[in-house]
């Protein structure tokens, strides 16, 4: 919006509403009118009323103006908003009323009983006047026009469409990275397609997103816009159903938005439809697409527990700690030695009265708890059984994601057949064509189950596991994030509430609580939890001996590896600071 004059009698001022819902080259005999010449023609149109243009509302090209485009068009509620107001202007000059809101007789309805007393209006320079009460009746038909005009285009871009989708002919747009278009179908892009080929490859070889953008990035490879690869960019090209030569249909949301997404199409068969040549194949796409669902929980990549991107967490319960009061994720802060978990939402400002929980205390209790109930499990347990699970997923995530995959393609095939089973008994289909389809759908279902069942069965053997609970020790040696991981095999989450008052002890008893994956809840062991205290005071005394002790002093004085003693040792220093 610009301002161009300026006055104080409105009733002699007028705005402009300028709008194209194309976004071709300007002079292009698609294009409705362009920017220019509306402006050109309005300010010709104010000057022969005798008006004063004081304001020019301008809306994003490429917005539509029909109740089918959902696209938000600011400029034109806020000049109606104005118009109604009366402050500045009572006169609003459009190219046409039909073009500036083609949603029908009701909204140019509401429009024209707003102007009847004739103190506002909106002119158009087709002659267009919402104040002549006389041309009502045209107007409220022109919308109606204008409206199923939109609605027949609609009708026919989607029939069009649906024709050159079952045909497998490319719809428009850019190719996905690595490939080109031609003759309206997709064929490898020769400067393109090695980079995405190479992408596709560390993806099926186990790499992460984020470790596949990283080595793109660190052997400065530059991305579709000649910048940096980001995650999001990689993420919505392995989605993509042209990237495996598919034909893809984006279908809208509940809200009637269009999914960022699109989802393979399928024909009235149940068939996808192949556009061309892609860069992986349809079965390696859902060999990746299995893999990033598996990972969105947690991957196990060479025996190391990761999270998403390899980007670990600096705090042991980052994954699995909640406030209790809002149940919002936790952050970890303060100094070494004084680390304290905190309520995320409280410490971005939001509403929760938080809580915070020193870090060593919450880590050690928690960990003996999972230890403890870990080596009590027997054959049959439920919590043994879902750690089992997880247990696998971690030692052969392999065998797992490809015998996921094999029953996503087995329910898939077994989904075709029976749709076309409904088909048949809807009347959709007759004999002849069920005869023609039924066989290959069959073929198809018998090649599934074949597949998944030359896919072994991971075996669930978790004696490893089970005697690292045997060694306390052991376990607090293994670095953070593998004792992480393997906290996670049994714990869904553990809620933190606040203290009862300021001042007041931590007691792990009293205010964490443990929810395991079999469901059931407890709450860790206060006789554990008192041994870091101890520790803690006898390390103090060891200070007080000798300043300079060591961390091998430390870890052979409480029985502990060197990272829990490194940690007791900067916690003691701290408090014997406090005390002087």
């Amino acid at each position: 919006m610009t301002a161009t004059h300026d006055t104080t009698d409105p009733t002699r001022c007028a705005a402009l509403y300028l709008r194209r819902s194309h976004k071709n080259a300007d002079g292009d005999a698609r294009n409705g009118r362009s920017l220019a010449e509306q402006e050109s023609e309005l300010r010709d149109l104010a000057a022969r009323l005798g008006l004063f243009v004081t304001e020019v509302y301008v809306e994003r090209e490429g917005t539509g103006a029909s109740r089918y485009s959902l696209k938000a068009r600011p400029q034109w509620m806020r000049a109606l908003a104005e118009l109604r107001a009366g402050d500045h202007f009572r006169t609003l000059l459009v190219w046409a009323l039909d073009r500036a809101d083609r949603r029908g007789a009701v909204e140019i309805g509401r429009i024209l009983d707003e102007h009847a007393d004739g103190s506002r209006r909106i002119v158009g320079v087709d002659g267009t006047d919402t104040a002549d009460s006389r041309r009502r009746l045209e107007h409220i038909i022109r919308a109606e026009l204008a409206r199923e005009e939109v609605e027949n285009l609609s009708r026919r871009v989607s029939r069009a469409k649906r024709f050159r989708r079952a045909e497998g002919r490319w719809l428009g747009g850019a190719a996905p990275y690595g490939l080109r278009i031609v003759d309206g179908h997709l064929e490898h892009d020769p400067e393109t397609y090695p980079t995405a080929r190479r992408i596709a490859d560390e993806l099926l070889a186990g790499r992460t997103i984020w470790q596949t953008v990283k080595r793109l990035n660190d052997d400065g490879v530059p991305s579709p816009r000649g910048k940096s690869w980001g995650v999001g960019t990689v993420s919505t090209l392995v989605r993509s159903p042209a990237w495996a030569g598919l034909q893809g249909i984006r279908e809208k949301t509940a809200s009637g938005r269009w999914r960022h997404i699109a989802e393979p199409f399928r024909d009235e068969r149940g068939q996808t439809v192949s556009v061309g040549e892609g860069v992986i194949t349809p079965g390696e796409r859902a060999r990746i697409l299995q893999t990033i669902g598996d990972r969105s929980a947690t991957l196990a990549e060479g025996g190391r527990f990761v999270r998403r991107g390899d980007r670990r967490s600096a705090a042991l319960l980052a994954d699995v700690l909640r406030c209790a009061d809002c149940g919002g994720r936790t952050a970890q802060s303060g100094a070494a030695g004084k680390k304290v978990y905190r309520c995320g939402t409280y410490g971005n400002g939001r509403a929760c009265d938080g809580f915070t929980a020193p870090t060593a205390e919450s880590d050690e209790a928690v960990s003996i708890a999972f230890l403890g109930r870990l080596a009590t499990l027997e054959a049959g347990d439920p919590l043994l059984e879902a750690v089992a699970d997880a247990w696998v997923a971690r030692v052969a995530p392999d065998d797992i994601a490809a015998r996921e995959a094999a029953q996503d393609a087995l329910d898939a095939a077994r989904a075709d057949l029976a749709r076309v089973r409904r088909l048949v008994a809807a009347g959709t289909f007759d004999e002849a064509d069920a005869t023609a389809v039924m066989p290959e759908l069959r073929a198809n279902v018998a090649a599934a189950e074949a597949a998944l069942a030359r896919i072994p069965v991971p075996d669930a053997d978790i004696s490893p596991l089970l005697d690292l609970a045997q060694s306390v020790p052991a376990f607090f040696d293994l670095p953070e994030h593998e004792r992480r991981g393997l906290i996670a095999l049994a714990i869904t989450n553990v809620e933190a509430s606040r203290a009862r008052s300021r001042g007041v002890r931590f007691d792990p008893t009293d205010r964490l609580l443990i929810t395991w994956a079999d469901g059931t809840t407890s709450r860790p062991s206060p006789a554990r939890v008192d041994q870091r205290a101890e520790r803690i005071a006898k390390v103090c005394a060891m200070l007080a001996a000798d300043p300079a002790v060591t961390i091998a002093q430390v870890a052979e004085a409480i029985n502990r590896s060197p990272r829990t003693a490194r940690d007791v040792l900067d916690t003691a220093r701290a408090s014997l600071a406090d005390t002087h």
